[in-house]
């Protein structure tokens, strides 16, 4: 099993960390689906670092089950959303939201986690979002 934990407080803390962040999800995931998964990851750890207004520790734990799942898992302390309502519209078409936003700066990134990820759970609160992808051998 394989385990990194990071902690930030600001974008040019997690900008530090970013490199280390690209090495380790391409090593796991592979070309190309690696990148989908870091526009994903970093979408989130956007509005993770937006809500977190008191730039109280944001926390990334990235995880290998088993060999065959990467568990990504990004919580923030701030007051969270209302997770299911956004993930309902983001799910029900994610194409459509998706062209909907596409030249609007923001409102694109639920989509992107959705479509980058094979699972998304938030929790209750809306801080903490688990992104899980199966890891595919040939």
């Amino acid at each position: 099993m394989y385990r990194t934990v990071h902690t930030f407080c600001t974008q040019a803390e997690y900008r530090e960390l970013r490199s280390t962040l690209h090495k380790e999800i391409q090593l796991i995931l592979g070309n190309p689906v690696s990148f989908l998964m870091e526009v994903a990851v970093n979408e989130a750890i956007n509005n993770a670092l937006k809500s977190n207004r008191d730039q109280k520790p944001v926390t990334l734990c990235i995880r290998v089950t088993n060999y065959d799942r990467l568990i990504i898992r990004i919580k923030d302390n701030g007051k969270g959303f209302n997770a299911q309502d956004a993930l309902s519209s983001v799910t029900a078409s994610p194409e459509a939201i998706f062209e909907e936003k596409l030249l609007e700066e923001s409102g694109r990134g639920l989509s992107i986690i959705a479509s980058a990820s094979d699972k998304v759970y938030y929790n209750r609160k809306g801080n903490e979002v688990l992104m899980m992808k199966y890891i595919r051998t040939l």
